[in-house]
């Protein structure tokens, strides 16, 4: 898959801009298909922004949400520190939990610390905390739902990863 590039991502100051991270034209090439523009919102706990970009198709909506929040966000939320904080409680969290464990893992080539925790992937560089949750298509005939999830899980990972990479090239 070949990735759009955005030379030079300046940030002026400490506020954190998921639409400009990862584009409406990277969510279309992730996902194959003519995406929204991207819709900007606020995220809490982590603080940060939110971009989703989203396609409608056969009576459903699929799509991308990129949440990125800085150490800066982070402390003025006044629930965690900084973004190593976050990443740090968020897998500890998930480790010591059975059900949560079960979907846990964890990567060591993505940022300084990564992790899928099921539904999102999870990942940090210097002060930069980026969530990535796909919400793909999925077709197929399954034996059930567990096995429906199942596939699901492993197409949002892989949008995931492949998004992933993109973001962690453009991040200071």
């Amino acid at each position: 898959m070949i990735w759009s590039s955005v030379p030079g991502l300046l940030w002026g100051d400490d506020r954190p801009d998921a639409c400009l991270l990862f584009s409406q034209s990277d969510a279309s090439e992730l996902l194959q298909a003519t995406v929204s523009p991207g819709v900007v919102s606020k995220a809490v706990s982590p603080a940060g922004m939110s971009c989703r970009y989203f396609y409608k198709e056969d009576g459903g909506v699929f799509g991308v949400t990129v949440t990125h929040s800085t150490s800066a966000t982070i402390s003025e939320e006044g629930i965690y520190a900084s973004a190593a904080d976050v990443m740090m409680r968020q897998l500890r969290a998930r480790k010591n939990s059975t059900y949560a464990a079960s979907f846990l893992r964890t990567f060591s080539d993505l940022g300084e610390e990564s992790f899928w925790d099921g539904t999102a992937l999870w990942l940090r560089k210097h002060d930069h905390l980026v969530r990535i949750r796909p919400e793909p298509r999925v077709v197929g005939t399954f034996t059930d739902r567990a096995a429906a999830d199942a596939a699901k899980r492993e197409r949002s990972l892989a949008l995931a990863l492949a998004a992933g990479k993109v973001i962690v090239a453009r991040l200071p």
